[in-house]
């Protein structure tokens, strides 16, 4: 069964400061690149039309990634969490314990003032532990992995319930997102927290994936923009992340050898000049090292894509933002090395080009990529297909939101401006009836479609689901109601689409809720008096109709009573007892339009765990006839939005004869 009905939905069909009335499904987390800080991605989060449907920065995870001269992340000791290690993540005077919110920002332009018994955080503070070190925000990539994956943790610490993030990482990194979800050591992954990535989607910036020869950042300013973000102006060409960063080096006179951290290769191998030539940081310098990135042909920093022997998970959706000045790059990062691929398609892929992957190109320098505000929403939009679904919560606090983006040129299935966002809700054990509630975006036309379990892992716009309603632009809120036997018991997944989609379709988001409500159950139980009766005699009889499922019953109950010639049925609408037994008859209506049934019917509602009695007085004439009769009331099914009929029928006996 299917009832579309109004709903007064929870989240106010408004955009304006929509986060303090709506509930992000996945917190953000934006990560900043080589030389940056928490200011990065400023002109993007800051943004009012941004700050409107995620609401403000919830907070900043902070970290110091080189804390002491020995390079090994976990310190002498090799214990991590203590204060000699040179990724430092907890302080005293800062536990990083974060506010809850949607969008977060990491800053790894810190330092610490070196007490090991008191350890304090010296927040955006370039200094380093010696004049032969580097500054924090220039640290190896694989101790920024190790700190996003910190960060990750304290994020959703911070958001009970939510169980994944959306990293989106400018330059350098990126590459921290995907040394985060690729490391690995003979399959276990390295940095994951208890055991899970915790990542819906990664976002990538104008990353150099395949590496970048230039040294440090020459571009201070961003173009035709005040720059208030606070960088440093002079990079440190011998740092950990150029090492890192680069995808060959000058070994000697006439050869070339590829970068160690991004193609792999042996740690001896890298050239003189660098603080340390430690790319796995565990104190050494003499590790063979794998690298992010397969080797190519005839050179290893030709590689394309990422490590099959250390692959990039498949249960994370990836878009690769790249930008071209007109100089096939962005001043930065020449364009071809700002993502991995394999031939003309991106990777990781299932086969069919740009399922898992897509890409997104702007046409800004570097440094201002973290600014393209539609470019980077574009890359937030939810899932397109069944495996990347987002999972909702029954009975959140608040109701979710949801965007309408234009998609990639590329995508497989539909136009760019048709966003199907898929989402999931886990319905095991339930014997409820579930309610999706969407108030749609105003501006557009579209559809609520539901398909129960098991859709497919990437079904298209082409399959039909379950149940579908479609809506018109300016709709208001509609719900579909979903009753047990029309939902799976496990995980179901529905798709919410909007059609004509503009590149500002964003700013006025959708909002959906999915509430569980107990389904009715309304029991009825008869009492006639007498039961015995000899000649023409009066009776009385009391249906009492209870709801004993604790919820609220909802629209008309009726109540059959079957005709009997012998028994003759008066039904008073202006009574409220019956000798000392109340009634509750000013509340039912009689309906005497069948000539087998008496029905009575109660348009109000009976509250949970409630009781409405209906009463009758009657005559009974045997008619010089002696018996046994049954006297018998049903409710009928569905009545007040019931669906048990297990205990809709009661009935008494009647003893009679005609003496």
């Amino acid at each position: 069964m299917k009832k579309i009905c109004a709903l007064l939905s929870l989240c106010i069909a408004c955009n304006t400061y929509l986060s303090s009335q709506c509930d992000c499904v996945y917190p953000i987390i934006f990560l900043h690149g080589f030389t940056g800080s928490a200011d990065t991605y400023s002109g993007t989060i800051t943004d009012p039309d941004f700050e409107a449907v995620w609401g403000a920065r919830a907070d900043i995870f902070h970290a110091v990634l080189n804390a002491n001269t020995d390079s090994d992340i976990w310190g002498s000791d090799g214990v991590p969490g203590n204060s000699d290690d040179d990724v430092l993540v907890s302080f005293n005077n800062l536990t990083n314990d974060l506010a809850a919110g949607c969008i977060y920002s990491i800053n790894f332009q810190n330092f610490w003032n070196e007490d090991e018994n008191n350890p304090e955080i010296l927040i955006d503070n370039c200094s380093s532990p010696s004049f032969f070190d580097n500054d924090s925000n220039e640290s190896a990539i694989q101790k920024q992995g190790y700190a996003l994956g910190h960060a990750i943790e304290k994020v959703l610490e911070a958001n009970p319930g939510k169980e994944k993030v959306l990293v989106v990482g400018h330059s350098m990194g990126g590459l921290a997102g995907r040394e985060y979800l690729q490391r690995s050591v003979e399959g276990t992954p390295v940095w994951w927290q208890n055991g899970d990535h915790n990542v819906k989607k990664l976002i990538t910036t104008s990353t150099p994936h395949r590496g970048s020869n230039l040294f440090g950042n020459p571009w201070p300013l961003k173009d035709e923009k005040e720059e208030t973000t606070t960088r440093d102006g002079f990079p440190d060409i011998n740092s950990e992340a150029v090492r890192d960063l680069r995808y060959s080096y000058t070994c000697n006179i006439i050869f070339s050898c590829p970068g160690v951290y991004l193609f792999g290769g042996d740690e001896g191998d890298l050239p003189f000049g660098y603080w340390n030539d430690d790319v796995n940081c565990d104190g050494d310098e003499n590790d063979i090292i794998v690298g992010l990135n397969a080797s190519g042909n005839p050179d290893p920093w030709d590689g394309t894509t990422d490590n099959p022997n250390m692959p990039l998970p498949i249960d994370v959706q990836y878009t690769w933002i790249t930008s071209d000045v007109g100089t096939s790059g962005d001043l930065v990062v020449d364009l071809a090395r700002q993502y991995i691929y394999d031939g003309t398609e991106p990777v990781p892929s299932n086969g069919t080009p740009y399922q898992l992957t897509d890409t997104l190109l702007t046409d800004v320098q570097h440094l201002s990529v973290d600014d393209e505000l539609h470019t980077i929403v574009r890359a937030i939009d939810e899932g397109d297909y069944p495996t990347f679904a987002w999972t909702i919560d029954m009975n959140n606090t608040n109701p979710y939101f949801g965007i309408c983006n234009l998609r990639s040129a590329m995508v497989p299935d539909g136009l760019p401006t048709e966003d199907p966002d898929w989402f999931s809700f886990d319905a095991t054990g339930m014997n409820d009836k579930i309610c999706i509630s969407l108030t749609p975006n105003s501006d557009l036309a579209g559809s609520i479609d539901f398909f129960g379990a098991n859709p497919g892992d990437f079904t298209g716009l082409a399959t039909s689901a379950s149940i579908t309603e479609s809506f018109s632009a300016g709709n208001a809120t509609i719900t579909l109601e979903l009753l047990p036997g029309e939902y799976e018991d496990g995980v179901n997944y529905f798709r919410i689409m909007h059609t004509a989609i503009g590149g500002t379709s964003w700013t006025n988001p959708y909002k959906i809720e999915l509430v569980s409500k107990l389904i009715p159950d309304l029991s009825c139980s008869m009492t006639m008096l007498p039961t015995n009766v000899s000649g023409v005699s009066d009776l009385v009889i009391f249906t009492d109709v209870v709801e004993v499922s604790g919820a609220t019953s909802d629209g008309t109950i009726t109540l059959i009573i079957p005709k009997d010639a012998k028994l003759t049925l008066n039904f008073d609408d202006a009574i409220n007892n019956i000798g000392p037994f109340s009634v509750d008859n000013q509340d039912w209506s009689y309906d005497a339009s069948n000539s087998s049934f008496h029905i009575f019917n109660l348009d109000s509602n009976i509250v949970s765990n409630g009781i409405s009695i209906l009463g009758l007085n009657g005559i009974y004439d045997p008619q010089s006839t002696s018996g046994i009769v049954p006297v018998t009331v049903t409710i009928l099914a569905g009545s007040g939005s019931e669906i048990n009929g297990l205990n809709n029928v009661d009935s008494e006996t009647l003893i009679f004869s005609g003496q």
